[in-house]
């Protein structure tokens, strides 16, 4: 079901099909998308992230990728075949009671979140920015240089069209250098930023860029005691981001949520025309749709069949002749 359906079935339903009363359905459909998104841990926003390599340059931070927001479990691996799995505790925990515990050899790090930032990189130095997109929009960055100076600086970029058709790309880059960048964010406009590490490209629809850092304490160590280099891989379960759903054509990534979609709308609508009573109904049976989601997930996790073994003290447990038992398991 695509966001045009929702929005004109509502349409409909209220009685009117106005262009007006379409866009007003729209931006009510998104708005309450993205709460109901991330008011749960819906299955359908989970992806599993393999075999990350952990940068060793970044002092144990690990920056998720653009579209993603939020971990739900991390692993390390020296193989990238067998991992084990870490414990998430804050920095603050992590310092008060477990500081004599680094000191013991086999244990596996913590991890605890930090800072947002708007690059997925420390001292990424001067930033370049580039579009082709024709229509002027402003880009604002925020950050700190590398003596740690507080510096903000803005821009307005547009391609340049050709008389042959095509559009010449603009090209701008920071005054300063940048230690790290807090804030990045831009009014419209297809954009390319290309600093230390990899570009990346922010869409006409996203207004600023996000990146959530987690960070291993203590550090691991990324030196074998032979010199050779250790490299670790992480595997992250994480939540997606919200699914912007820009395009009428947008289908919702949480399918089970729909008709809750289609009742918060037609509760918009109502309230748009004053008509409260029938805007109070339809939000009550929302809120039904979205408490059956939740109750269809929590049962599908809960209903499977836990195999227990049976130990046995005494006898052939292995019907071998053996005499193996649980308290002497050689035979």
């Amino acid at each position: 079901m695509t966001c045009d359906d929702i929005i004109e079935y509502c349409a409909q339903t209220v009685g009117d099909t106005s262009s007006e009363t379409k866009d007003f359905a729209a931006r009510a459909l998104r708005l309450k998308y993205a709460t109901l998104y991330d008011a749960h841990a819906w299955r359908e926003s989970m992806r599993t992230l393999e075999a990350v390599p952990v940068d060793p340059t970044l002092n144990g931070s690990i920056f998720l990728p653009y579209d993603c927001e939020e971990v739900i479990f991390l692993s390390l691996s020296r193989d990238a075949v067998n991992y084990s799995r870490l414990l998430y505790r804050d920095r603050d925990w992590i310092e008060r009671v477990a500081g004599p515990t680094f000191i013991l050899p086999g244990n596996l790090p913590w991890y605890y979140r930090g800072e947002n930032l708007a690059w997925p990189a420390f001292n990424p130095g001067k930033l370049t920015f580039t579009t082709s997109t024709t229509s002027p929009f402003t880009v604002s960055i925020e950050g700190r240089t590398l003596a740690g100076d507080p510096v903000q600086e803005s821009f307005i970029l547009n391609g340049i069209p050709n008389p042959d058709g095509t559009i010449t790309p603009m090209n701008v880059s920071t005054v300063n250098s940048y230690a790290y960048v807090t804030s990045l964010s831009k009014t419209g406009g297809i954009l390319k930023i290309q600093g230390a590490g990899s570009p990346i490209t922010m869409s006409a629809t996203d207004n600023s860029a996000v990146f959530s850092q987690f960070v291993l304490y203590p550090r691991p160590v990324f030196t074998n005691p032979d010199g050779s280099n250790n490299t670790l891989y992480a595997r992250i379960r994480v939540k997606l981001k919200c699914d912007p759903l820009d395009s009428g054509m947008s289908v919702p990534r949480i399918s089970h949520i729909w008709d809750a979609l289609i009742e918060f709308t037609l509760s918009a609508l109502f309230t748009r025309d004053r008509n409260l009573s029938k805007a109070d109904s339809r939000e009550q049976k929302a809120i039904a749709h979205i408490q059956a989601a939740i109750n269809v997930e929590k049962n599908q996790s809960e209903n499977f069949q836990q195999v227990i073994p049976t130990i046995y003290e005494q006898g052939n447990y292995l019907e071998t002749g053996c005499g193996v038992t649980s308290s002497f398991p050689w035979g």
